[in-house]
């Protein structure tokens, strides 16, 4: 049955499209009355030797959260392969995933706003906020006050990004050292 309605679909629309309302169908199929055992082994089966077209059919666009919601309750390896392809949906997983220290690092190389998204705990962790302000300086902004206050970060964000600055504790501020080495290095017109 399924894949006469797949079949059908590709006949009224492109593959894309089709690919899209197939999955859809699917997700709904196997998981519209509720979330359960039976279920997840229905659809583990049907995909088991093709996860390639899963994966293929998921697009980095919001018309897909619906699908791709459902999809990383089911497995472990499924969510890593939909969080590299699209890392926005760190948003929605559970603490597992957001405490996950080289899970973010991957995340922010590709869209450096997500920080925001990580765990209280690693945003206190002053080795990963060091990582994060190497890729992305303003990723202090997010760091625990007590690493605000930490003249190394601080120092390291504002040789990068100067106009980081308006970021740190005002202590840090109003640092003269900090001060000239952010004058150095802001892109922003009202130190000059």
């Amino acid at each position: 049955m399924d894949n006469y309605i797949l079949m059908i679909l590709r006949r009224k629309f492109d593959r894309d499209i089709s690919n899209y309302i197939f999955n859809i169908y699917l997700i709904d199929k196997y998981f519209s009355k509720n979330l359960n055992n039976k279920s997840i082994e229905l659809f583990k089966n049907r995909f088991k030797n093709n996860r390639n077209e899963l994966f293929d059919n998921i697009n980095d666009n919001y018309g897909n959260l619906h699908f791709i919601k459902k999809l990383i309750l089911i497995d472990n390896s499924i969510t890593i392969k939909i969080i590299e392809k699209m890392p926005i949906i760190i948003k929605y997983l559970d603490y597992e995933y957001k405490n996950n220290e080289k899970l973010f690092y991957e995340i922010i190389k590709k869209d450096n706003s997500l920080i925001k998204y990580a765990s209280q705990e690693l945003k206190s962790n002053k080795e990963f906020m060091r990582k994060m302000i190497d890729v992305f300086p303003a990723s202090i902004y997010y760091a625990k006050k007590e690493l605000k206050d930490d003249y190394e970060l601080a120092l390291r964000a504002v040789k990068l990004d100067g106009d980081v600055i308006e970021y740190l504790s005002p202590e840090l501020r109003n640092n003269d050292e900090i001060i000239k080495i952010s004058k150095e290095n802001s892109h922003n017109y009202y130190w000059y």
